[in-house]
């Protein structure tokens, strides 16, 4: 699991909420879209978790496109803007989740993101 938000704050709130399931092994934590990148390179996660809005809609869109398209991780993108939902999906995001209320479907989301990874890589 790679973690990739601008704010340190939520990296580490999210990190905690994973760690308390034993399902999840979260292997990097990334602030930018350069960082989350190399370190998607070097760990090779399952499934990643993009804030779509870090910093500007863009770069969270175009990571998310990098993350499909290059490396064939699937995404859960997250964001307190709903409205970004449709192109965060049309830029390669498996699901998307408002930030406010994720803690009762990240779960499910995560494992069902990281089984069709599986099934395609078998």
């Amino acid at each position: 699991m790679l973690i990739v938000d601008d704010d340190a704050r939520v990296r580490s709130a999210m990190r905690t909420f994973l760690v308390a399931h034993p399902e999840f092994e979260v292997v990097g934590e990334a602030g930018s879209t350069e960082s989350a990148v190399r370190i998607a390179v070097e760990t090779e996660p399952g499934v990643a978790i993009v804030d779509v809005l870090m910093p500007t809609e863009r770069d969270g869109l175009s990571l998310l496109k990098v993350f499909a398209e290059q490396h064939g991780i699937p995404v859960v993108a997250m964001s307190l803007n709903n409205a970004c939902a449709d192109s965060a999906i049309a830029a390669g995001a498996y699901t998307f989740l408002a930030k406010d209320g994720y803690s009762d479907l990240l779960v499910s989301a995560l494992l069902a993101a990281r089984d069709v990874d599986a099934a395609q890589d078998g």
